[in-house]
């Protein structure tokens, strides 16, 4: 313990005063460094936490997704789930999936070019008009130069006898030759900014034709994939009712989504969500569905002659149309699975999830952030359907909700 003298002592020892002073300011300074110490330690805490939280949950849906992909290569493997023409349809819908994203890059990439086109057009005009003007006014400077007689200084000086005029004439001579050259100078900038703008337009239009020759094979492509993946549903569909197995495949493939609902589950208990964002549980009954169309068939409603219900409800809507999120949350799964074809689910958190089957293209993929009303997939038949439209889900805590009873109806279609 540190002894302090009394103050009687430290008048009588200038000595001691002067050491107590020392020990004293040491103490202060002390006091203010560990003050300042605690006080960055309090503010920089919740950035490193924030950096490891982020870290953290990077981890977390990179865990998610390899305990999804090995749950799907278990389906995989495990014998007499798919047959050669399931895993044919499998193949086909995929494929085109890729294509039809390839072909909506493409179609971005030509839009965008012919934009830029348009604009070179545009300079290309303003450069022709500004190249005439500048051709009319060099013109005028010619005949100008004429009528004076094209005279150098020295001629110029000795014609005139008024020293006045002599004064008057060089300065505009000057002025003439100086405005004449500058004029030169930029007509000649402008026939190289037309040549180069020609270049690219040239440019522009050999690429346009590429995009659009390579857009139209993509598409003669798509047309052949989905010609083959119709023969391919025609051939699966007599195969199944020449087995009289319709009954335990839909009983297949709604087990094999249940056990995938529980994997997932599973994996995204600890995924936190945005503070900020609207409960889903708040929004029952305003929510807008995925899609504008029909609902041919209804939550809970008889399946199959009665040996089954609908978990969800079935749009039917035009192929291709957009396919919008119902709610903020964040993609947890994005493929093709029995039953459903292209699949993707949105977890909403607290327990909520979404599902969006039967895609023709699935726009994100697991980890993916989605926002209310974004479009994530196309309409489509795919997993073996007859005619084009959407399986829509919701779960709560696993469990299946009647859509209609947290989403109003979509009056108007996507533009």
């Amino acid at each position: 313990m540190l002894k302090i003298a009394n103050p009687d002592q430290i008048r009588k020892s200038p000595g001691q005063e002067s050491s107590l002073r020392s020990t004293l300011h040491r103490l202060i300074g002390l006091f203010i460094i560990c003050g300042i110490a605690t006080l960055f330690y309090i503010q920089a805490e919740p950035v490193f936490g924030q950096e490891a939280s982020q870290q953290e949950l990077e981890k977390q849906l990179q865990e998610l997704e390899a305990e999804i992909n090995r749950f799907k290569e278990t389906l995989k493997q495990t014998r007499g789930e798919k047959s050669s023409l399931e895993e044919e349809l499998e193949y086909n819908e995929k494929n085109i999936n890729v294509l039809l994203k390839k072909i909506q890059v493409m179609e971005s990439e030509i839009h965008q070019g012919e934009n830029k086109l348009s604009r070179l057009l545009v300079e290309q005009k303003e450069l022709q008009l500004s190249k005439s003007e500048q051709q009319e006014y060099i013109a005028h400077q010619v005949r100008a130069a004429y009528k004076i007689g094209n005279q150098e200084y020295l001629k110029v000086l000795l014609n005139q006898e008024d020293p006045n005029q002599i004064s008057r004439m060089l300065t505009y001579y000057d002025h003439f030759n100086r405005a004449r050259a500058d004029q030169v100078h930029a007509y000649s900038r402008t026939i190289d900014q037309l040549h180069n703008v020609l270049l690219l337009i040239e440019s522009e239009n050999e690429a346009l034709e590429q995009g659009r020759n390579q857009l139209q094979l993509e598409r003669s492509e798509v047309i052949k994939a989905q010609s083959e993946n119709r023969k391919v549903i025609k051939a699966l569909a007599l195969q199944i009712t020449a087995a009289g197995v319709e009954l335990k495949k839909h009983t297949q493939d709604r087990e094999q989504l249940e056990a995938l609902i529980r994997k997932i589950q599973e994996s995204i208990l600890n995924l936190p969500t945005p503070a900020d964002v609207v409960a889903f549980q708040s929004l029952k009954g305003q929510l807008i569905l995925p899609v504008a169309g029909r609902i041919s068939h209804r939550y809970g409603h008889k399946r199959n002659a009665g040996k089954l219900r609908w978990n969800g409800v079935i749009i039917d809507a035009p192929e291709g149309e957009p396919v919008a999120a119902v709610h903020y949350g964040r993609v947890v799964f994005s493929d093709w699975l029995r039953g459903f074809g292209l699949l993707l689910i949105i977890n909403h958190g607290e327990g909520y999830m979404s599902l969006y089957g039967h895609n023709q293209v699935l726009y994100r993929e697991t980890g993916d952030w989605v926002t209310a009303g974004e479009t994530i997939a196309a309409v489509g038949s795919s997993g073996g359907q007859n005619q084009p439209g959407l399986y829509f889900e919701i779960r709560a805590n696993g469990k299946t909700a009647d859509p209609q009873r947290w989403c109003q109806a979509r009056t108007k279609r996507a533009a």
